[in-house]
């Protein structure tokens, strides 16, 4: 009788720790950001990730800088789209010359040599693009600037 007695008090001691723990949990999960909890949210309701940086590894670079860098960035690129739609299009006469019968080598190495060509404008101009970023920049970043991998080959 002691014993059941003794096992009662204990389960009932059991029961009212496990009810004090439960309500001391917090349940309640995060908030996703609404429009009514976070005004700071664009229009869309959609968090946005922070632009990546215009030279990653490249420290302390100013806002003058950045914008000097973005510049000569986007003057890059509309250079280099023309010469690259344009080498495309050679690289699928390539492909149509050497997918027929009997190719004409003649012609082939004709496009192969006007495919090198268009390469070659490419890195002339990725060049020229470097020397004038690197103008941009100061000493230390220069520094690690050059230290940078190079553009791969196409």
């Amino acid at each position: 009788m002691k014993i059941l007695r003794i096992t009662a008090i204990l389960i009932a001691i059991i029961i009212g720790i496990s009810f004090q723990l439960s309500a001391q949990v917090d349940n309640k999960r995060p908030e996703k950001p609404t429009k009514e909890n976070n005004r700071s949210l664009p229009p869309d309701g959609l968090l946005q990730p922070p632009p990546p940086p215009v030279l990653p590894g490249i420290p302390n670079i100013t806002k003058e800088q950045n914008e000097s860098i973005k510049k000569l960035q986007l003057k890059i690129s509309q250079d280099v789209l023309p010469i690259e739609n344009e080498m495309r299009e050679k690289e699928a006469h390539l492909n149509t010359l050497t997918s027929v019968k009997t190719p004409e080598m003649d012609a082939i190495y004709k496009v192969v040599d006007e495919i090198a060509v268009q390469k070659v404008k490419i890195a002339k101009l990725q060049i020229a693009h470097d020397m004038d970023i690197r103008k941009v920049l100061d000493d230390e970043q220069r520094l690690i600037f050059d230290r940078r991998p190079k553009h791969p080959p196409q």
